[in-house]
C-alpha cells in the first residue's frame, strides 16, 4: 500500500535589501521579502525593485511588503516629511498604485500586502502582511511604541494566520541591537503569542539576522536582514521548509 507524503513548500525569506540586488538566491516555491525594498522610496528605485521581482521566475509567488524607508508607499508621513528626505516630491499615489497594479500578481506572481491577508490558492496557506514598527528615527509607518494605536494594529492580524510578514521584530526575539538593547514591539510579541502562527518573518534591526524557533511546534522566527549595518547585502536569505 502507498504511504503518502506531505509536500513541503520551500519557502526564501529577505529583507532590507535598500535597493541592492547583486546576490543569489536559492531555489524556493515562494519568496518573502520583509520590507526596506529601497534606500528612499523613489520612483526609480520602486521601479528597479518591480522589474527584479519579476525576473524571478524560478518562485511561484513573490509576497512583499513595505518598511520605514520605503517612505513613497506611506503616504500621510510623506506629504509631511519629503523635503528632509528628497530634492524633489515624489508622485505618491503613481507608486503606490505600482505596487497595488493587479498585473504583477496575474502575470508575476508577485503580491504587495499592506495590513492585508493572501491565501495561496496551491496550499492554502494564509499569509498577512504589515509594515508597521515603533517609532524609530521618525520614518515611514512609524507608530508610538507601547500606544494604543500600535495595539490596534497588531489586533488586526487573523488568529488563523498561517505566515505572518512584518518589517519590525517582535520583542525579545532576533531584536537585539548594536548596543544589546531590545528594539522589537511588545504588542507584536503578545499578538503573536496568541495566534502561534507557523513562520514570522521581519526584518528592520539588521544585526538580529537569524533563525530562532523554541519547540517543534512552535513559531519559527526570521529575521531575514539581507543588508548589515554597513548596507551591505551580505547576509544571506534564510530558507524554511513548511
Amino acid at each position: 500500500m502507498a504511504t503518502h507524503r506531505k509536500v513541503s513548500t520551500r519557502i526564501v525569506c529577505i529583507s532590507d535589501t535598500h535597493s541592492n540586488y547583486g546576490f543569489d538566491l536559492p531555489d524556493g516555491d515562494i519568496l518573502i521579502h520583509a520590507g526596506d525594498l529601497t534606500q528612499t522610496g523613489k520612483r526609480d528605485e520602486c521601479e528597479y525593485v518591480l522589474n527584479w521581482f519579476k525576473s524571478l521566475k524560478q518562485f511561484r509567488l513573490k509576497i512583499l511588503i513595505a518598511g520605514n524607508h520605503d517612505v513613497t508607499l506611506d503616504k500621510t508621513y510623506y506629504d509631511t516629511n519629503w523635503k528632509w528626505i528628497h530634492m524633489e516630491p515624489e508622485n505618491t499615489i503613481e507608486i503606490i498604485n505600482m505596487f497595488n497594479d493587479s498585473t504583477l500578481q496575474n502575470d508575476y506572481g508577485i503580491i504587495y500586502l499592506q495590513d492585508q491577508i493572501f491565501i495561496d490558492p496551491v496550499t492554502q496557506l494564509k499569509f498577512y502582511g504589515s509594515p508597521w514598527q515603533p517609532a524609530f528615527c521618525n520614518w515611514a509607518f512609524n507608530i508610538k511604541r507601547d500606544s494604543e494605536e500600535i495595539r490596534l494594529v497588531w489586533n488586526k492580524i487573523p488568529l488563523d494566520t498561517d505566515i505572518l510578514i512584518t518589517h519590525g521584530p517582535p520583542y525579545s526575539i532576533l531584536d537585539s541591537t548594536k548596543g544589546k538593547e531590545h528594539a522589537g514591539c511588545k504588542a507584536l510579541f503578545e499578538r503573536v503569542q496568541i495566534i502561534k502562527p507557523k513562520l514570522h518573518v521581519f526584518g528592520h534591526i539588521h544585526e538580529g539576522y537569524g533563525k530562532q524557533q523554541d519547540g517543534d511546534e512552535q513559531t519559527i522566527f526570521v529575521n531575514a536582514s539581507t543588508c548589515d549595518l554597513a548596507y551591505r547585502p551580505v547576509q544571506l536569505p534564510i530558507v524554511v521548509e513548511l
